[in-house]
Formats: structure tokens, C-alpha cells, sequence
């Protein structure tokens, strides 16, 4: 039996400071590292189906915020204590045709509160 660990695997990637997500974020489990509040922003043009995990390794507090045309349906914003985790999954993307503008809507899970 032979198995691939080169694909495959979530990528962790370690944080401190604010950021936006964008479409290559795709799948990816974000550690953050900073002792600090953090804001994640949501753009509206991430497609359905696309999810990324959360996990407050340190002792600030992790916020998602939607960003205009991007809609939080589960209302969770925040990780606030150190090992929790949770994550986004985008469940309907519409517009982007002929100047329609890009809208979507997203849930949040896990330890989000």
C-alpha cells in the first residue's frame, strides 16, 4: 500500500495583523499567533464551496468581519479564548456577470461565538 503525503494535506499557516481572505485560501487552516485582536475580512467574490479553518493559538481575539456585499447568515463573528477553532464555509455566490455586482453568503462554525 503506498500513500501521498505531498497532496492531500491542509496547509497551516501561521499570522499575526488583520488580512483579507482571497479565492487561493481555499482549504487552508490559518493559526493565529498574535496576542493581539485580529480582523479577517470576507470579500464578496470568494465562490461556493469555498472553506478555510480558524484556530486562536495565542491570547487575542479572532473577528470575521463581512465585508459590503458579503453576508454573515450565522451571525458568529469571534474566536476570544486561546485553542479555539472553528471555520467559514461559502454556501451561495451570485453576480459577477455583465457587471452584476458579486454578492455571497457564508456560515461560520465551530467554537465561533
Amino acid at each position: 500500500m503506498s500513500y501521498d503525503y505531498s497532496t492531500g494535506r491542509v496547509q497551516v499557516v501561521p499570522f499575526t495583523g488583520s488580512f483579507t481572505l482571497k479565492s487561493e485560501d481555499i482549504g487552508k487552516l490559518f493559526r493565529c499567533d498574535d496576542t493581539a485582536n485580529v480582523t479577517v475580512t470576507v470579500p464578496p467574490d470568494l465562490h461556493s464551496g469555498f472553506s478555510a479553518g480558524f484556530l486562536q493559538y495565542s491570547t487575542g481575539t479572532v473577528t470575521l468581519v463581512a465585508a459590503n456585499n458579503a453576508s454573515n447568515k450565522s451571525g458568529k463573528t469571534a474566536l476570544s479564548s486561546q485553542y479555539q477553532g472553528g471555520s467559514i464555509l461559502v454556501t451561495k455566490r451570485s453576480g459577477g456577470d455583465f457587471g452584476v455586482i458579486v454578492t455571497n453568503e457564508f456560515v461560520v462554525g465551530g467554537d465561533f461565538a
